[in-house]
């Protein structure tokens, strides 16, 4: 039997242009949140815990206690200074809240990251003895010589971690033209989301008459999803709208419970079963 569980780890707030951009071309949209004044409430950083046959399955790490700390974020980088606020405290830090929901952080067996900016990535440390998976783009990306510039602060992973880069080969899977069977029933299958990042990725969870749909960024919430909305920060729009598309399609298969790591009702639609309705 599979359990998910979604876990709050602290919160950050974004410009209002974060989540929902008013422009599609690139430095338009990158200058719309430079100067944007608005920010939004404070909305949660979320991770998810899957509890399979084949072991405990985390989705993404979270932020760290220390990202408020004086010279944790780059001081040169205005999106890391000027355009994001987190809250984490420490009992908040994704290892002390899967204790006090009666898990050891050194007893999970595989962290799938669905990207690798700092909120996703910043509770790496807890987890030394287990396995991380991420798209091989995403990899690739992190060790790229322009990779801080590109929101991934690599100076904060521990030695240790050397994470796996997977390339989407086991075949088609409902919406999604490429997927990667990460338990071998394949009821947990991870599937390319790129946009927010090129090497984005999403989980879905097989629970039998209905799926569970782990998006991480790929989009900022179900509403934003279902308008097919770019973030103000996302790598390239176009891919973007192709991977909400391709989720829109998955719920309107199958019935699925759409989880987002900054959508305020993922843990409220995942405790009450609540199916995305895709419109006309």
């Amino acid at each position: 039997m599979i359990k998910v569980h979604c876990l709050t780890t602290g919160w950050v707030q974004i410009k209002i242009h974060h989540q929902v951009a008013r422009f599609f071309a690139r430095p338009a949209r990158v200058l719309d949140v430079l100067t944007d004044k608005k920010w939004s409430p404070k909305l949660p950083i979320g991770c998810w815990l899957i509890e399979h046959d084949e072991g405990l399955i985390l989705v993404d790490t979270g932020e760290s206690s220390r990202a408020n700390d004086k010279g944790y974020q780059p001081w040169w980088h205005p999106f890391m200074q000027f355009c994001e606020r987190r809250g984490v405290k420490k009992h908040e830090e994704v290892g002390e809240v899967l204790k006090a929901n009666g898990f050891d952080p050194l007893h999970i067996d595989t962290v799938v990251m669905t990207h690798m900016h700092g909120d996703h990535a910043g509770g790496i440390a807890h987890f030394p003895n287990s396995r991380f998976v991420m798209s091989q783009t995403e990899k690739q990306a992190i060790n790229a010589p322009n990779a801080v510039m590109n929101g991934y602060l690599t100076m904060h992973y521990p030695d240790w971690f050397k994470p796996d880069g997977i390339a989407f080969d086991d075949g088609a899977f409902e919406s999604f033209e490429q997927s990667h069977k990460l338990t071998k029933d394949g009821k947990i299958r991870l599937v390319p989301t790129a946009g927010h990042t090129l090497g984005h990725l999403a989980v879905v969870v097989d629970m039998g008459e209905y799926d569970i749909l782990i998006g991480g960024d790929a989009s900022y919430s179900e509403q934003d999803m279902l308008a097919g909305n770019i973030d103000g920060v996302c790598i390239d729009g176009h891919l973007h709208q192709q991977s909400t598309a391709k989720m829109r399609q998955l719920c309107q298969r199958k019935p699925t419970i759409t989880q987002f790591a900054h959508d305020e009702k993922s843990e409220y639609r995942l405790k009450n079963k609540v199916f995305t309705v895709v419109g006309d």
